[in-house]
C-alpha cells in the first residue's frame, strides 16, 4: 500500500468528517435562527463538499488500468479536498461575510479562527500526498 494513497486518504476523510462536524450541528444548518433557505445552501453545501470526497476515496481505491489512469486519480484526489477549502478564503473577500458572528466563539490557533486551519492545512496535505505520490511512495 502506497503512503500518498494514505495520506489523500486522510485529506478526503478529514474534509468530509470535519466539515460535518462544523457545518451540521446547531450553529449552522439546525441554527432555529437560520433563514430556511440558508440551512437548506447549508446542507446542500456538505453534501457537495462531502459527495466530492467520496469522489476522490472511489478514484484513490479502485483499480487503475494504466499508471496515466493512476496519475490522473491522484492528481484529482488531491485537488478535491483543494476545492472544498478553497471558497472559504474568497468568502472571506465578499463584502459582508465573516469568519465568525459577532461576539465571536470560535477557538484561535496563533491568532486565526479554527476554521480556517483547516481550509489551510487540509490543501497542504493533499499536495503532499500527491507529491508522494509523484515520488513513487
Amino acid at each position: 500500500m502506497r503512503t500518498s494513497r494514505l495520506v489523500l486518504t486522510g485529506a478526503a476523510v478529514g474534509t468530509i468528517v470535519g466539515t460535518a462536524r462544523a457545518d451540521l450541528n446547531a450553529t449552522h444548518v439546525f441554527n432555529p435562527d437560520w433563514p430556511p433557505h440558508a440551512r437548506f445552501h447549508g446542507a446542500a453545501g456538505w453534501g457537495t463538499v462531502a459527495g466530492a470526497q467520496l469522489l476522490a476515496l472511489w478514484l484513490l481505491w479502485r483499480p487503475a488500468s494504466s499508471t496515466a489512469e493512476q496519475d490522473l486519480a491522484a492528481r484529482t484526489a488531491a485537488l478535491l479536498p483543494a476545492v472544498a477549502w478553497a471558497p472559504f478564503f474568497g468568502a472571506l473577500a465578499t463584502p459582508g461575510t465573516a469568519v465568525e458572528d459577532e461576539p465571536g466563539h470560535l477557538p484561535r490557533v496563533a491568532g486565526v479562527p479554527l476554521n480556517l486551519v483547516p481550509a489551510t492545512l487540509v490543501p497542504a496535505v493533499a499536495a503532499l500526498g500527491y507529491l508522494l505520490h509523484r515520488r513513487g511512495l
